[in-house]
């Protein structure tokens, strides 16, 4: 009998409550308004990032004479993507992100290496006269670039993009060693040490994960070296930015 009682005065004590007519509140005695605002537009943003290169060279060199060799059968010209394989570096990046737009500052070293064989191959065709190859005819690569980024389809998640900019490459190669009939001649360069401006071009693909970006792209890069109007260089480059 209690039990039902205490419900009975529970039930009434609800309704008179709900019955209370709501009192005006004077806007002078609000507090502030805490609705909260709306979210702000995304703004330039920097990140940072690392990247791994390979290349696949199109240069061509040209050497008049090699001290210590027979005159050579024509002007001596060795096509470097027939004697070196892929070249391998990498190197940093910076992106100011705008938005659709952004730019990215990039360091990178790249280096390439000849292959005995081919080489060998390549000067016999000049000098067609016993030589051994012993070291040497390294190429490195040392650049900085500015490039800028347009997205063109801007859908989560994955974001591809053109790009293109330009900088300037230090060049320098190792010294080439050979024996001719076993005795050895003077070292020479293949190219000359030289820092030259470069344009490139190409396209690639963010994907977003998270905090990090993946990105990979492909682009036709142009050195302006002293052996050749222009040289034609494929890069290819994966990385990620944070």
């Amino acid at each position: 009998m209690k039990y039902f009682m205490v419900c009975c005065v529970l039930l009434i004590a609800f309704s008179a409550s709900a019955q209370v007519p709501s009192v005006p509140v004077d806007p002078a005695t609000q507090g502030p308004d805490v609705t909260p605002a709306p979210a702000e537009e995304p703004g330039t943003t920097v990140h940072f990032g690392i990247h791994g290169n390979i290349i696949s060279s199109d240069i061509n060199a040209v050497v008049r004479d090699v001290a210590g060799l027979p005159d050579p059968s024509g002007t001596y010209e060795i096509a470097l993507e027939e004697v070196y394989g892929l070249g391998l570096g990498g190197g940093l990046h910076l992106d100011v992100d705008l938005g659709l737009l952004s730019f990215r500052l990039s360091g990178d070293y790249v280096t390439l290496s000849p292959d005995e064989e081919k080489f060998k191959s390549a000067i016999q065709v000049y000098f067609p006269v016993p030589l051994t190859y012993v070291e040497g005819g390294r190429i490195d690569m040392i650049s900085g670039t500015l490039n800028a980024k347009l997205v063109v389809l801007p859908i989560p998640a994955v974001r591809p993009y053109l790009t293109g900019g330009g900088g300037l490459t230090y060049l320098k190669t190792t010294k080439v060693k050979l024996l001719y009939n076993g005795a050895p001649v003077p070292d020479f360069e293949i190219l000359k040490a030289q820092t030259v401006g470069t344009l490139n071009a190409g396209a690639g693909v963010d994907l977003e994960l998270g905090p990090v970006t993946l990105f990979g792209e492909i682009k036709v890069n142009w050195l302006f070296i002293d052996e050749g109007a222009s040289t034609f260089i494929p890069i290819g480059t994966v990385g990620l930015t944070f």
